[in-house]
């Protein structure tokens, strides 16, 4: 994580206040271990599992991609766990495929199956997708097709709605 894309916002749900708040990018840096000590830390946030998305804007600030990542704090602020649905078997066979220059037809179903599981234990809870309305950028100028759409379905917002607010 070398520098900051000027095209990147992060949110972070925020339970307590019921809104998606930006997040600097240092500090995802150093949440994320990538920081100076490699420290896993999310200064003032509660125990539990948050949820954050990484936002991706065009060169138009139109909304590209959406990331989803969830994770589970410990009462000191530090990264304790995060979550991709799969177990230490499926993790292994899923970064093998990755890694597979000829995958055979079996070979990318297959990638593509662990791969959804993986996406889906990541989605926010459907009482932050109104709030996430309000607070994600670019999303009116989401181009039909974007990589972003693959999010936003999974959460039920169709090209149609988000256009309309």
């Amino acid at each position: 994580m070398k520098g900051r894309p000027d095209n990147t916002v992060i949110l972070h749900w925020d339970e307590c206040r019921m809104l998606w708040a930006k997040l600097s990018w240092h500090d995802w840096v150093c949440f994320r271990g990538y920081g100076a000590g490699r420290q896993s830390l999310l200064a003032g946030a509660q125990a539990g599992e948050h949820y954050f998305l990484v936002c991706v804007l065009g060169n138009c600030g139109e909304l590209a991609n959406v990331i989803p990542h969830k994770y589970v704090l410990s009462a000191d602020a530090r990264l304790v766990h995060g979550f991709d649905g799969l177990e230490d078997a499926e993790r292994q066979e899923f970064c093998r495929l990755d890694g597979l220059l000829s995958p055979t037809i079996e070979d990318s179903e297959r990638y593509h199956e662990l791969d959804a599981r993986s996406f889906t234990v990541n989605l926010p809870p459907t009482h932050t997708v109104q709030p996430l309305l309000r607070d994600m950028p670019g999303l009116a100028g989401a181009q039909p097709g974007a990589a972003c759409w693959q999010f936003l379905s999974a959460i039920g917002i169709s090209c149609s709605s988000a256009r309309a607010n």
